[in-house]
């Protein structure tokens, strides 16, 4: 799984899997931390267009630029900001949580890693209530199934399927490629059905399909369908590429990717703290220097 994963050498049942290596596969840590990265700072420009824009954009000057642009980054399109910031966030999505289905075949623990991701979930969704009974965030802010509660439920259905295409004596990376191409025609299939349906409220079945959750605004949301299938796609393609257990670039490992290799090792930890980082952040630089002494969120 993406967070804080020890990587097997090898996969098990990998025809051509060759003895265990010590180093983890580097690419996979760089990739995972460059995404978390790219989260941080799509988090940190919607904080600053929705919490602190009014006040930088009113002291005028170089903060009215920054705030300016981070409101046409999140504008989804209306200028060529936010079409780009749309696109790149599904690529870096995409990405994302492939490396969580193909991470998943290295992990020595699934289920305990998804218990942790699952608490941690909760630990957020629990955190966003409290802030917006006192008044920190809207109520469109709330998380009730973001994407550490998706990814949970993910890792437990790839590692399940992992476990009995082991049991079968099977290759994972067709197992896995099979059960992304049912996922994907059941994630067309439920528009299609959903389309010619009226869309309904349900808590309860919201985490399944965007059309059970009408009404309900939030600031992370991200249903099974049709996630799913991106997180199978990726399982088969790691399988596939990394079933030796061996990095493909090993040449270019090296200090310069340190960085991005401790935050895709420390992915959980990242995705709990970086909102809290952004918001003291940007109460303090705005205290100190764009309206003295205002903090905006106090």
């Amino acid at each position: 799984m993406l967070f804080s994963s020890d990587q097997r050498a090898f996969v098990t049942n990998y025809p051509q899997a060759e003895r265990p290596a010590s180093r983890r596969i580097w690419e996979l840590d760089f990739l995972r931390g460059f995404t978390i990265l790219l989260m941080c700072i799509d988090h940190f420009m919607y904080d600053l267009a929705e919490m602190f824009s009014s006040v930088w954009i009113g002291q005028g000057g170089a903060a009215a630029a920054v705030a300016k642009f981070a409101c046409m980054w999140w504008d989804h399109g209306a200028s060529w900001v936010g079409a780009t910031r749309d696109v790149i966030w599904v690529i870096a999505i995409s990405v994302f949580f492939g490396l969580c289905g193909g991470s998943t075949i290295f992990s020595r623990n699934n289920l305990t890693r998804a218990m942790k991701t699952l608490l941690a979930a909760a630990v957020i969704t629990i955190g966003t209530e409290a802030a917006y009974e006192v008044g920190i965030l809207a109520h469109s802010d709330l998380i009730t199934f973001g994407v550490l509660h998706m990814l949970s439920v993910a890792t437990l259905l790839v590692s399940g399927v992992y476990a009995l295409s082991r049991l079968a004596g099977k290759r994972g990376d067709i197992v896995f490629f099979i059960a992304s191409l049912v996922l994907c025609g059941l994630s067309f299939g439920l528009d299609a059905v959903f389309d010619a349906m009226p869309r309904v409220h349900s808590v309860w079945l919201m985490p399944i399909h965007e059309n059970f959750a009408k009404g309900i605004m939030m600031g992370d949301y991200f249903p099974l369908f049709p996630n799913l299938g991106i997180v199978f796609a990726g399982a088969a393609f790691v399988t596939l590429v990394y079933g030796r257990g061996k990095s493909l670039l090993p040449k270019l490992d090296g200090a310069w990717n340190k960085p991005f290799r401790f935050m895709g090792r420390h992915t959980l930890l990242v995705v709990i703290a970086h909102q809290i980082v952004n918001m003291l952040l940007l109460a303090c630089v705005t205290a100190a220097f764009v309206d003295c002494g205002n903090f905006v969120i106090f």
